[in-house]
């Protein structure tokens, strides 16, 4: 009897070691992935990144653009949600007090100065914008991102901040890339009519499967069993699943209208993801399918077709 009591303490022993070592490296990968630093793995100031110089140098659009948020430079407009979290965001408005605003959402690892392309253009048409700073990102408090799925509560903050200000304001959402995502799970839940519409900018249909492939290219890891211990992680210690981000889902159950763009050429977010959003999506919809174009290169590679594109499809839902 002894025998089999020591038998079964060894057992529970190594389930119990092979668990935590099983929790542990998923809580790695989601340091990795979702932590505060590093969604700030770079500077700050944008342009610092070579990159982003490159494109500052090379893109009169990207050049003009940026300018044109570093003269403005505005400072944080803080709000605090439902439940008592803090919220920055960017906040450019009109001269003249008017009911046209738009809500610029930033991608992974990036700023609201990125948004700065997408806010100029919106700017000059007469709106006034917002552009949020997502979960973990510079000064915002949350230590880690989750990759739109509370994020888009936040949206909804800034939502109901404009109708605050604005009660018959006319609203569009836009997101690059993850702020893409975070836009796309905005319209999955009950929206006010002032919401006219959503631009989608090369988001992905579902964390899971964003990971599933980039696990592989980045990490160099077989999804099983790491992106199934990093998703085990999140659900018990950060609150949410890599499966219930789906803007997949969302879409399906949106009724606001949505264009989807993307380029065909993304190594980061696949072109297929788009085509399966598009396909799922229950609101009016359009798409613009950008050939030789990567990640976030739409509207600096295709400037004219993509804000005709843009213009034409926000000026179907939202009155001068």
């Amino acid at each position: 009897m002894k025998k089999v009591s020591k038998a079964l303490t060894i057992s529970a022993a190594a389930a119990l070691t092979g668990a935590a070592a099983y929790i542990g490296t998923g809580g790695l990968l989601c340091y990795g992935i979702l932590s505060k630093k590093t969604c700030n793995k770079y500077p700050e100031e944008l342009l610092h990144c070579p990159g982003n110089m490159k494109r500052y140098l090379s893109d009169p659009h990207f050049r003009t653009a940026d300018d044109w948020y570093n003269a403005i430079a505005p400072e944080d407009t803080v709000l605090y949600n439902e439940k008592g979290d803090k919220l920055l965001a960017k906040v450019i408005t009109q001269d003249k007090p008017g009911k046209k605003w738009l809500i610029a959402v930033h991608g992974y690892s990036s700023r609201p100065r990125a948004m700065a392309r997408q806010a100029i253009h919106f700017f000059r048409n007469g709106y006034n914008c917002i552009l949020p700073c997502q979960r973990a990102h510079r000064n915002q408090e949350e230590k880690f991102t989750s990759m739109g799925y509370f994020e888009r509560y936040d949206v909804i903050s800034w939502i109901n901040y404009i109708l605050s200000r604005c009660p018959d304001a006319q609203i569009v959402i836009l997101g690059i890339s993850m702020g893409s995502a975070t836009v796309m799970l905005t319209t999955g839940e009950k929206l006010p009519p002032n919401v006219k519409c959503c631009i989608a900018d090369c988001g992905y249909s579902s964390c899971m499967e964003l990971f599933r492939g980039s696990i592989k290219t980045t990490a160099g890891l077989p999804p099983f069993p790491f992106l199934y211990a990093a998703d085990a992680f999140s659900k018990l210690f950060l609150g949410w699943s890599f499966r219930d981000c789906s803007p997949i889902d969302a879409v399906a159950a949106s009724s606001t209208p949505t264009l989807f763009i993307h380029g065909e050429a993304d190594p980061v977010v696949p072109f297929w993801m788009m085509e399966a959003l598009y396909e799922k999506c229950s609101a009016e919809k359009k798409k613009l399918a950008l050939p030789d174009t990567g990640h976030d290169e739409a509207c600096e590679k295709h400037p004219e077709e993509y804000w005709e594109a843009v213009d034409s499809f926000v000026s179907a839902y939202v009155t001068e």
